[in-house]
């Protein structure tokens, strides 16, 4: 065998040893302001288009769909959309709390319907398999309501504008940018989710095979998601700019509907996640509890499973 040969050999068997890259994790949402900082941090180059794909759906049930499909690898996801997942065995990462909702999510009412009393035997609009169902759910129990006392009417998110102003739907739970659009066609705020404080939170859920074969990819989306709300801070008007032609809305619209949500920062997921006793375990829990009290899961899950701090910073993975 000549020298020639031998390199060759040797280089194809380097190649054949080295180490595939990981394709780019596919992150999926639908549109909500809260997600926003995901498309900054892309438009402004903070994550390499090599670490991630994200991929928009036009309604949070869609995005459930793909996750569970195997179409997407991670979603942005509500709190309890995510204990929904857990309560089927779905093996699902929590690493990032992306939002909290404190007035951002509603249910809106047609004129001359002043409270959620007011809707006994109406019919209300909701996304059945998404936080409108557990939204509906709360509100009926604040108003001491039954769900047998409304006709509920499912509607995904791309139909919550034309089903309301078509009037099929007496009252719609639904949220920004259609909650701005409809509050200006004259709709009323019956119910919001500042009357639940906590209950509304928004996570990066990561399959847990994604997360295990690709940690410094996440730990690179994670830093430039705080890059981006950092920038946000910084620059309100330029970051609105880019982030309301997704949404829609103009960039005073955009940051009219961020009054109603609260980014937390990197410590403040920390305590959430991460240690023996995160602090979003206990919200967890008592959300999972009252799920299964109005009947949106079968099985309460084990939150605690799923709470992974560990990619905001380095570290194993747990």
């Amino acid at each position: 065998m000549n020298r020639i040969t031998l390199l060759l050999l040797l280089a194809a068997a380097l190649m054949g040893c080295a180490k595939e890259p990981q394709p780019p994790l596919r992150i999926g949402t639908n549109i909500w302001p809260g997600y926003e900082p995901l498309y900054l941090a892309r438009e402004l180059n903070y994550f390499e288009r090599a670490d991630a794909k994200l991929v928009e759906f036009t309604s949070t049930s869609e995005v459930m769909r793909a996750f569970q499909n195997g179409t997407i690898d991670a979603a942005g996801l509500t709190l309890d959309e995510a204990l929904q997942l857990l309560s089927i065995g779905a093996d699902i990462k929590i690493v990032l709390v992306m939002d909290v909702s404190h007035g951002a999510d509603v249910i809106l009412a047609q004129p001359g319907i002043k409270s959620v009393k007011e809707l006994k035997n109406g019919r209300v609009g909701y996304e059945a398999t998404a936080v409108g169902a557990y939204m509906l759910s709360r509100a009926l129990q604040l108003a001491s309501l039954k769900p047998a006392d409304i006709h509920t009417v499912s509607v995904e998110l791309d139909g919550h504008e034309s089903a309301f102003i078509s009037r099929k739907v007496d009252a719609i739970v639904t949220f920004d940018p259609v909650k701005a659009k409809l509050l200006a066609a004259g709709a009323v705020k019956v119910f919001d989710s500042s009357q639940i404080p906590g209950e509304i939170v928004d996570v990066l859920v990561v399959r847990g095979i994604a997360a295990k074969n690709g940690p410094e990819q996440l730990r690179k989306i994670l830093k430039s998601w705080f890059r981006a709300l950092e920038y946000l801070n910084n620059n309100k008007v330029q970051a609105a700019q880019i982030m309301a032609v997704r949404e829609g809305v103009s960039s005073e619209g955009f940051l009219e509907s961020l009054h109603g949500l609260r980014f937390p920062d990197q410590n403040e997921n920390n305590r959430m996640l991460a240690g023996d006793t995160p602090s979003l375990l206990a919200a967890a829990q008592s959300l999972a509890a009252t799920m299964a009290t109005t009947g949106l899961i079968h099985q309460i899950p084990v939150a605690r499973t799923a709470l992974d701090g560990s990619y905001l910073r380095g570290g194993d993975p747990q």
